[in-house]
């Protein structure tokens, strides 16, 4: 019984600490869904303007410049509409729109430097679009070497005409301080303005920055409507954020239960993270009943979608026998397979706490780390220099 309790002691900490961990998060992505202007250019053409092949084959939904429908990267057929839009940009090598959808034909035959190239001519022309699909891969090197500088260039192009994600996207420069000086005060004014066309995930960003006091003074209850409405928009990590919260009460009343429905929404749109704080709350009866086996199966689930919290939760339940049978080489197993994915958690129980596994387990890792070829000691669940240095290679932090 000692080695489960032991367990139990530093793992249930970690998962405190997983519970929790979003609140070291500073920032959302300020990639995703592109959100023009409020007042973007109708979807349909003027009477006078042909919908061509072009416009059919590559025009993106999220373009508010586009003359019609679209069709999304994944469905789009890269080799047809490179021709088409290669076609249109000869004729009229004036619009905008066919130079963008001419970069979206490259971009889906993975040609980055020439969609980069067609971006950045569809973004003097004046697409919106345009301008922020070039900034980003600017900023990150796609296609070409990462330039900040000339990221926030393209950023503020568009962010100037009111683009939603171009001036999220500029926020996040100020912010951090990348081609800019750091400026917390236009970070929020920018951040501001983007929220306020229409971008859930610029909510999300003014409440870390309420929460966390960065630019302005800390507002917790403004934190909370901020991520609030980030999830009324269907933003998971609005609702996520939201729940974490509710755990603590910092801003609004704490409700364990309010937590783990917002947990549930978040888990429901897509947000892995979220499934893991369900599956922490059933194992401490934190907002719901205790349940050990919903605890489980909500690792699994999240495991399933490859988060490697989900998998280091489901080590810990086979190595105390909660929720499961106890069993020491499936502890074993989903230890390694959250250590392969890079998880902290199992990285730090290895190697700072091997000792509080149980037997079948120590012995199980070094069987599968000699499997993998890392390691080709003694099999005897002892932590050597070897199985230290494999564990290290495993996890990708040997030098």
């Amino acid at each position: 019984m000692r080695a489960p309790l032991a367990i139990f002691g530093v793992v249930a900490a970690g998962m405190v600490v997983l519970a929790h961990g979003a609140f070291a998060l500073n920032l959302t992505p300020p990639h995703g869904r592109h959100i023009p202007p409020v007042q973007a250019a109708p979807a349909q053409p003027p009477a006078q303007e042909l919908v061509t092949e072009c416009d059919r084959l590559a025009a993106s939904p999220e373009d508010g410049q586009k003359v019609t429908d679209g069709v999304s990267l994944e469905m789009l057929d890269g080799t047809q509409a490179l021709a088409r839009c290669q076609e249109a940009v000869s004729r009229s090598p004036g619009i905008g729109r066919f130079q963008y959808q001419l970069g979206r034909a490259q971009e889906k035959l993975g040609n980055d430097a020439a969609a980069l190239e067609a971006y950045r001519k569809a973004a003097e022309l004046g697409s919106l679009i345009a301008a922020f699909s070039a900034g980003v891969r600017e900023r990150d090197g796609v296609g070409t070497a990462s330039d900040d500088a000339e990221a926030n260039r393209l950023f503020r192009l568009c962010a100037d005409k009111g683009d939603a994600d171009c001036l999220n996207s500029l926020a996040y420069q100020y912010q951090v301080g990348r081609g800019v000086k750091a400026d917390p005060a236009e970070a929020l004014s920018l951040y501001k303005k983007a929220a306020e066309a229409g971008l859930a995930a610029a909510n999300v960003n003014l409440g870390f920055l309420y929460r966390d006091g960065e630019g302005v003074a800390q507002d917790y209850a403004e934190a909370a409507r901020q991520f609030q409405q980030a999830a009324d928009q269907g933003d998971p990590t609005g609702a996520r954020n939201l729940a974490l919260l509710y755990q603590v009460g910092q801003g609004v009343p704490k409700d364990g239960a309010k937590a783990v429905t917002l947990f549930q929404q978040a888990a429901d749109q897509g947000d892995d993270d979220a499934l893991v704080k369900i599956a922490y709350a059933y194992l401490s009866g934190d907002g719901v009943p205790k349940d050990e086996a919903k605890s489980v199966s909500y690792y699994r689930l999240a495991a399933d979608r490859g988060n490697s919290d989900g998998m280091a939760g489901l080590a810990f339940a086979y190595a105390n026998g909660k929720g499961v049978p106890a069993d020491g080489k499936a502890a074993a197993l989903w230890l390694m397979r959250a250590l392969a994915a890079g998880n902290d958690y199992s990285f730090n129980q290895l190697t700072d706490h091997w000792g509080a596994w149980s037997l079948d387990t120590r012995t199980e890792v070094q069987s599968i780390l000699a499997d993998r070829g890392l390691y080709n000691g003694k099999i005897k669940g002892t932590l050597n220099r070897e199985t230290l240095k494999a564990l290290k290679i495993l996890a990708g932090r040997e030098n």
